[in-house]
């Protein structure tokens, strides 16, 4: 795998985490 392809797949993982984070605080607000 490429440097590149390496970093695409860190962010890519990154920005599915923060994706997931936020929705969990959506839905459960009085946990943040």
């Amino acid at each position: 795998m490429t440097a590149s392809g390496t970093v695409n797949v860190i962010l890519l993982v990154a920005a599915l985490v923060v994706a997931v984070y936020l929705l969990v605080a959506l839905v459960f607000p009085e946990r943040f």
